[in-house]
C-alpha cells in the first residue's frame, strides 16, 4: 500500500496527466499494443475504479506521458544520440553504395555466385 507521501505524489502526476490528455486527446496518433505484469494491471485498474481515466488504454497512456514528462532530459538526450546514429548510418549506406559493392553482390547472387570470400577463400590477389 502506497504511504501519504506517494499517494499526494501520485495524485499530483494524475493531475497533471489527465490535464496533458485532455490537451492531447484531439492529437492522438496511433495505438500500441503492451505486455504488463499483473502489479501493472492493478494500478491502471484502479485509475479506471477511481474514475482518474476512462478507460485502460486512457490510463496507460496517462502514465506513459507521465514517464516521459519525468525522463524528459534522458529522452532528449536519447533524441540527439540517434539522430547521430542516424549521420553515420548514412555515412556508411553512402560509402557502401560508392564502393559498388552492392551491385557486385546483387550481380553475383543473379548469377548464383558466392560473394567474394564468401566460400573462405578469397581470390588470389586479395592475398
Amino acid at each position: 500500500m502506497l504511504n501519504k507521501n506517494q499517494k499526494i505524489q501520485f495524485n499530483q502526476m494524475i493531475e497533471r496527466s489527465m490535464e496533458q490528455a485532455a490537451k492531447n486527446l484531439s492529437g492522438t496518433k496511433g495505438v500500441v499494443s503492451v505486455r504488463l505484469s499483473q502489479d501493472e494491471i492493478d494500478v491502471i485498474d484502479q485509475m479506471v475504479f477511481l474514475e482518474l481515466a476512462k478507460n485502460r488504454s486512457d490510463a496507460t497512456a496517462m502514465l506513459i506521458r507521465e514517464g516521459i514528462r519525468t525522463h524528459q532530459t534522458l529522452f532528449h538526450e536519447l533524441q540527439e544520440y540517434t539522430a547521430e546514429l542516424e549521420q553515420v548510418k548514412a555515412k556508411m549506406q553512402r560509402r557502401i553504395q560508392e564502393s559498388g559493392l552492392v551491385a557486385q553482390l546483387k550481380q553475383g547472387d543473379e548469377r548464383g555466385e558466392i560473394p567474394i570470400g564468401g566460400d573462405g577463400n578469397e581470390p588470389e590477389d586479395n592475398k
